[in-house]
């Protein structure tokens, strides 16, 4: 896999408390919750075959 970089992206920032708090919940960083959606994402719909799992 290549280098890490940054995403940025907008979202209502309720849905950011929330989201926050939830990880927080799960013990769970809000980074490691997007980047298991992504990947999950990636095999699901695409591409899959091109990605190679990094634990976080």
């Amino acid at each position: 896999m290549s280098e890490d970089k940054s995403f940025t992206f907008r979202a209502d920032e309720d849905l950011i408390k929330v989201f926050h708090h939830a990880c927080a919940n799960n013990d769970t960083t809000a980074s490691q919750a997007i980047r298991t959606f992504m990947r999950d994402y990636v095999k699901k719909h695409g591409q899959g075959d091109l990605f190679t799992t990094k634990k976080d």
